[in-house]
């Protein structure tokens, strides 16, 4: 709801947002590469500044990687629903 409403973004959803607009590409096609892409960030920088892998396991790396496609299975679904509900 949050997306299709186009009211406030969380953060890094809002930078998600922008990058589709500007690539012309669906929410849920870049929400994976742009989820992935700060997970690798993340990872590096611990293991930069901590000399360690901290905060990053199996969840973080799996909901990177599976947001997106459940997004565009819900948006299918749900899509009318919500255009009802913001009107």
């Amino acid at each position: 709801m949050e997306i299709q409403a186009e009211i406030v973004y969380l953060p890094a959803d809002g930078v998600i947002v922008a990058i589709s607009k500007v690539l012309k590409k669906e929410f849920s096609y870049v929400k994976p590469f742009l989820d992935s892409s700060m997970v690798i960030l993340a990872v590096a920088l611990s293991m930069i500044f901590l000399g360690y892998l901290a905060g990053v396991r199996e969840g973080t790396i799996i909901s990177a990687v599976i947001i997106g496609p459940i997004v565009k299975v819900l948006k299918n679904y749900l899509d009318s629903y919500i255009a009802k509900i913001i009107e």
